[in-house]
């Protein structure tokens, strides 16, 4: 069986496996899924796989992509698929939406597994995707993805979109950041914030003129304009910020 639901009480959401992760021989179009069970989007049936499910991004419906053509730098919710009234065989699926996906013919229900990224070729970033017995995971690119902040040297508060690289789904996500701050001069500083804050969360100084501080940070992204967002500053206009998205927190 691939779903049941409880009857007489609200069930608790359990979550275990499906972790996803770059399938070994063409890692650009096809992701893996493990074994596993999940509640579903409507918190009424738990799906299952009891068997590993394989998608791929050149076909489209049930363990592909749920309409169109893959695109270039962009997000896709993976999704697990079943039908509770048929208990027709559980699949999964890519989609640009994490909330309401065009579903396969004869399927009815479908949980958020997680999501990938393409690059500018259209293929799967490569990555690594924190699974276990917890709806809380975690995703992290195999190497930190730069952001369009790579030189920046703005002197007063300014959004970085980070939306082709971070899923813009929830108000708040937990990012993980890698900068690389070059001060014109020692004391000189580089700061990030959840995008709207009005204090500072994150402030890294330099210490010698000209010598590169990299670090790693974690910090909230805030939804703005539908996208997610943090902000940065440097202290003056000789210095320059390099800011990479390195992984994202996310909930099932």
């Amino acid at each position: 069986m691939s779903t049941y639901t409880q009857f007489g009480q609200v069930p608790f959401a359990y979550t275990n496996g499906l972790n996803i992760s770059n399938n070994a021989t063409t890692p650009n179009t096809v992701i893996d899924i493990a074994v596993g069970s999940v509640m579903d989007s409507t918190k009424t049936f738990q799906l299952t796989a009891s068997s590993a499910l394989t998608v791929s991004s050149a076909s489209n419906g049930l363990n592909g992509l749920d309409t169109g053509t893959i695109a270039a730098s962009t997000v896709y919710a993976v999704l697990l698929v079943a039908d509770p009234v048929t208990d027709s065989a559980t699949g999964a699926m890519l989609s640009l939406s994490a909330t309401a996906p065009t579903m396969p013919f004869g399927y009815s229900a479908f949980a958020l597994l997680g999501y990938v990224v393409t690059d500018g070729s259209a293929n799967f970033l490569k990555g690594l995707w924190k699974g276990g017995n917890s709806s809380r995971r975690t995703f992290m690119y195999d190497a930190p993805q730069a952001t369009a902040i790579t030189a920046g040297a703005a002197t007063t508060y300014t959004a970085i979109d980070l939306s082709a690289l971070v899923p813009a789904v929830t108000d708040q996500r937990l990012v993980y950041i890698n900068s690389a701050f070059t001060p014109g001069a020692a004391s000189r500083t580089l700061k990030l914030r959840p995008t709207g804050n009005t204090g500072d969360s994150i402030v890294i100084t330099g210490q010698v003129a000209s010598v590169v501080i990299s670090n790693q940070s974690t910090i909230y992204a805030r939804l703005s304009s539908a996208k997610p967002k943090i902000d940065y500053v440097v202290s003056n206009a000789g210095d320059a910020a390099a800011i990479n998205v390195a992984g994202y927190d996310y909930f099932l």
